[in-house]
Order: C-alpha cells, then structure tokens, then sequence
C-alpha cells in the first residue's frame, strides 16, 4: 500500500490529516442531519464529504511544487 502511495505522488501524511478531518465530522454530521433527514441522509452526506475531502488531498499532494 505504501509503494501504490508513493507512485501516486501522495503523503501518506495528508493523507492521515484528511481521513481524520473527516472522522472528525461524522459527529457533526450526526447531529445535524440524521435527526433533521434522516439516516440514509446522513450517510449520503458522510460519503459525500469522504469523497470531497479525499479529492481535496489528491488535487494538494498532485499540485505540482516549485
């Protein structure tokens, strides 16, 4: 898995930052939508925020440095 990480051009650090970014919202996402949408709702937006923040840590790490 790490090779794979390293031929992509991604720091498993960021990585590591954005998954946990994102664990760190599933409570919010909890309180906020399921009661208001309910569950499936909220696991549509819990997706839906793992998605964007993954393509967030993609599009920083792929930027290219100067």
């Amino acid at each position: 898995m790490v090779e794979f990480i390293k031929r992509l051009g991604i720091q498993s650090d960021t990585m590591a930052l954005t998954l946990t970014v994102w664990l760190c919202s599933l409570p919010l996402v909890a309180i906020f939508v399921a009661p208001s949408f309910g569950l499936q709702a909220a696991l549509g937006s819990a997706v839906g925020l793992l998605v964007f923040a993954l393509i967030v840590c993609w599009g920083i790490c792929g930027w290219p440095r100067r």
